[in-house]
């Protein structure tokens, strides 16, 4: 089942998709993207927790000097979220299974080639991963949940394929992979995962 960041999500694309599709202009604007894609993070393995599959919900904004073959550059805000199950308890929470949320703040650069209506582009950026999750707290008979966060350097390299609808509105599948570089909590375990999703990207106006 889809969260409802996700759905509403998908009410936003699909939006921003029937304006764009009707509304291709050439301008100033016409150099600034906003992709969006929704699709699946998938974990590495390892013996000490296992994580789920989860929803990945990326949004972007992106520069482009010049409309294609040529060096762009990109800000994204990924939303990883995955279910957990702990094997030992030395996980930074005492709450040995439920959800772990990992965002991530990045910017970079790419460059982009385009053969007909089908451009492929690769990127590379540096940035910060958040990591959200609960920890049980015991106090006079009653457990409450409190939210705890950590930082870290992160980095995400993609290599994605678009297919030109328009000259300004494209459908989108965007392979990634996520790397955070600390050794501390969840990180110990998990610090890389891979994500595939589908969207579009397109110019407002």
């Amino acid at each position: 089942m889809l969260s409802t960041r996700g759905i509403l999500f998908l009410i936003i694309i699909f939006c921003i998709s029937i304006s764009a599709t009707f509304a291709q202009t050439e301008d100033v604007t016409s150099r600034f993207y906003f992709p969006g894609s929704i699709g699946m993070s998938i974990p590495f393995a390892n013996i000490h927790t296992r994580l789920n599959d989860g929803l990945a919900v990326n949004t972007a904004l992106e520069y482009r000097p010049t409309y294609i073959n040529d060096i762009f550059y990109r800000l994204d805000y990924d939303a990883l979220n995955n279910n957990y199950t702990s094997f030992v308890p030395t996980i930074p929470t005492n709450i040995l299974k439920g959800k772990l949320s990992t965002d991530f703040l990045v910017i970079g650069a790419g460059y982009r080639g385009k053969f007909g209506k089908w451009a492929l582009y690769g990127m590379i950026q540096p940035g910060l991963g958040i990591r959200s999750f609960e920890r049980a707290v015991v106090n006079q008979n009653n457990v409450l949940l409190s939210s705890v966060s950590s930082n870290s350097l992160a980095v995400k390299a993609d290599i994605g394929i678009e297919y030109y609808i328009t000259r300004h509105f494209a459908a989108v599948f965007d392979p990634s992979y996520y790397k955070l570089f600390s050794r501390r909590g969840f990180n110990a375990s998990h610090s890389s995962f891979t994500g595939f999703n589908i969207g579009i990207t397109t110019t407002i106006l």
